[in-house]
């Protein structure tokens, strides 16, 4: 055969050997058949197939008629080369040999799917450099179809180990399965329900079957009810979980995460953690990470942030605006620790908080900036309504002194303010504004408020 007959696979005859393939795979021909296709196609003068199986440690052997190799000549072939990487799931053989350049034999090794099986195809050819044939698209596709058919035989082989008690070993595993599972008919009907979905829920199986419309039970209101089936049905397949709060059957709201399918006759095939205690927890840990331990104020950070984003916010929402920010300092707090103990102290933290919360229930916020001080945020039309606050604040002080140990201690406070009415300003030059007028009224004598003398 003269080396001009040999050469890089056109179009007609790609689609020739492609069909063929796909027929062998369909028709689960045998590898035999399917290398003489591709003998006959390639023309080749000789070629040979060697299939390992790995999870069986199992192999077969498939060659031409005018093959020279037998099966153990093909293993110590394959065992004397190493196969190097030269596309997704394809290696060649490679050697040492400076002339394997130009030798006219090839081998190379196919993975298939999910490396069930190692395929080693040897071809002979009659041209002297026929790598330049393997560098063709045509010839690596014509490699991954041969990959593709051993695959399809591996899966098989593999599907049918598996299927001869198949439904009772899948609902065994799905019974016990650390999430929940259930599917839905397209009549939104329960066609499965594991023991963790019982476990979760407080219903059986056997209990939904019985009911019309089980959704209900869990979302009885039913404009979330049709959300979570409208998501249910139209994300089906997707990698993002859903998060959704249905009913318990004690009627407690639970928190759950889940995930669908859509399976070929239009059951929804459900997949769900509970999550409840974990966004409890979550809460709890927010609440600590933002609120004072002592007084239940907003801690320093928290305060801060929350004035930090209405100076953002204010200026391109007016609705905001005006609003004041008082910094107090609780008035002769060293000789309260000095006179009845920390605790008293602590207590008389407390107690000014909670006046400080209760003189206003809307539109302020409240947090300990540090030590003996607190920030007040508050909603004004005028800085005459922020005095009133303050008037009223040291009335309610002077009227309920704290208790301790049978003894009354009158708290008082000193304090700056600083009206924001444009929003046009950093928080620093903010803080700085209104602990000045906070340090001017301690030097002038406590118990007072101090305006800024700024406006923002």
């Amino acid at each position: 055969m003269s080396s001009t007959s040999i050469r890089t696979l056109d179009s007609t005859e790609l689609l020739t050997l492609v069909n063929q393939l796909t027929d062998a795979i369909q028709q689960s021909i045998t590898p035999s058949t399917l290398l003489e296709y591709c003998c006959a196609q390639l023309q080749t003068s000789e070629a040979w197939l060697f299939e390992q199986y790995h999870l069986w440690d199992e192999c077969h052997f498939f060659h031409t008629p005018d093959s020279s190799f037998s099966e153990n000549e093909s293993q110590q072939h394959i065992s004397q080369h190493e196969f190097k990487p030269c596309h997704p799931h394809i290696a060649m053989a490679s050697t040492s040999n400076s002339a394997s350049n130009y030798c006219s034999k090839l081998t190379f090794k196919l993975t298939t799917r999910e490396n069930l099986t190692s395929i080693y195809l040897y071809l002979q050819f009659t041209i002297p450099q026929p790598r330049t044939l393997f560098t063709s698209m045509e010839f690596v596709l014509f490699l991954n179809i041969v990959r593709m058919y051993f695959s399809e035989r591996a899966s098989f082989k593999n599907n049918f180990f598996h299927s001869l008690n198949i439904s009772e070993f899948y609902q065994d595993i799905v019974d016990n399965a650390p999430v929940m599972i259930y599917a839905l008919d397209e009549q939104q009907r329960i066609v499965m329900w594991n023991k963790q979905c019982e476990h979760v829920f407080g219903w059986s199986k056997q209990e939904l079957q019985q009911v019309e419309q089980p959704l209900k039970l869990f979302y009885p209101d039913k404009k979330y009810r049709d959300r979570v089936l409208k998501q249910t049905t139209e994300n089906t397949g997707s990698k993002k979980l859903k998060e959704w709060n249905p009913l318990h059957r004690d009627g407690n709201m639970l928190t759950t995460l889940w995930a669908q399918l859509l399976l070929p006759d239009q059951t929804t095939l459900n997949f769900g953690i509970d999550i409840t205690e974990q966004r409890k927890t979550e809460k709890i840990l927010k609440t600590r990470a933002s609120i004072d331990g002592l007084t239940q104020c907003f801690n320093r950070d928290e305060i801060l942030h929350q004035l930090e984003q209405l100076l953002e916010d204010s200026p391109n929402q007016q609705q905001l605006l005006p609003f004041c920010v008082f910094m107090l300092d609780l008035d002769h707090f060293k000789n309260i620790n000095d006179t009845w103990g920390h605790l008293a102290g602590d207590e008389s933290l407390i107690h000014f908080s909670q006046l400080l919360r209760s003189a206003r229930k809307q539109n302020m916020t409240v947090g300990r900036f540090g030590g003996e001080e607190f920030l007040l945020i508050m909603k004004v039309s005028s800085l005459d309504e922020a005095m009133e606050f303050d008037s009223r604040l040291r009335t309610t002080l002077q009227n309920n002194p704290l208790t301790y140990h049978d003894q009354a201690i009158k708290l008082n406070y000193s304090a700056g303010v600083v009206l924001i009415e444009q929003g046009c300003c950093n928080l620093t030059h903010l803080l700085t504004s209104v602990d000045q007028a906070l340090y001017h009224a301690k030097k002038t004598g406590r118990g007072r408020t101090i305006q800024a003398e700024e406006h923002f």
